[in-house]
């Protein structure tokens, strides 16, 4: 074997052993307590909003008795086409069928609501509920009880979130609920019929 050769398969081996090193050292950070995003499990925030037929709708009725996904839509996109209610729609039967509740929550008025039905020519088989509490002097107070609400230009952000039968969900460790990071997973996993839980580290309350 010459010179050059045994120069190329050193540095063959040792890019091996390089490429091994690295992919052990990070598996044991990502095993570290210290660099796993925990969360909290604890209570769902509750509301009481009316919904797209003006019946009052209570969060809490449905806690301790189902599965609950509650879908923070845009309001300018509209219920029938948000891509998260969107799929909602599409995969009702099978989510249903599951016994998972769904609620969708924005800013569209119940009209702007009405008529986005209107545009899917049929009724929509789950609360569409409107963020404004009258009982409650501030504005959108389901979006700001779930942090969905911009800390610079107070706008509403649109997300995700599954609360357990128990009705519990997950908080950050800044005290607000945590939407879904991956929705595309989780209404895959719904569509499928099945209940989506995230991988993360949990801490007890």
């Amino acid at each position: 074997m010459g010179h050059r050769e045994i120069l190329l398969l050193s540095a063959g081996v040792f890019l091996i052993v390089l490429v091994v090193w690295r992919q052990n050292q990070l598996a044991e950070w990502e095993n570290d307590p210290a660099h796993q995003v925990a969360t909290i499990r604890t209570l769902a925030p509750r509301f009481t909003l009316a919904d797209h037929n003006r019946k009052i709708v209570k969060l809490e009725r449905l806690l301790g008795r189902h599965r609950v996904v509650i879908a923070f839509f845009d309001a300018d996109l509209g219920v029938d086409q948000d891509p998260r209610t969107k799929a909602l729609l599409e995969n009702f039967e099978v989510i249903d069928q599951a016994g998972i509740e769904i609620i969708a929550v924005s800013t569209a008025t119940p009209f702007a609501n009405e008529e986005a039905e209107k545009r899917l020519g049929k009724e929509i088989p789950f609360p569409v509920l409107t963020d404004i509490d009258m009982t409650n002097p501030q504005p959108t107070p389901a979006h700001r009880e779930y942090g969905l609400i911009e800390s610079e230009s107070g706008a509403v952000k649109t997300g995700l979130f599954m609360i357990e039968r128990d009705g519990s969900l997950s908080f950050g460790q800044d005290g607000l609920p945590t939407p879904i990071a991956d929705e595309q997973a989780a209404l895959t996993a719904l569509a499928n019929g099945e209940w989506y839980r995230p991988s993360v580290q949990l801490l007890s309350e």
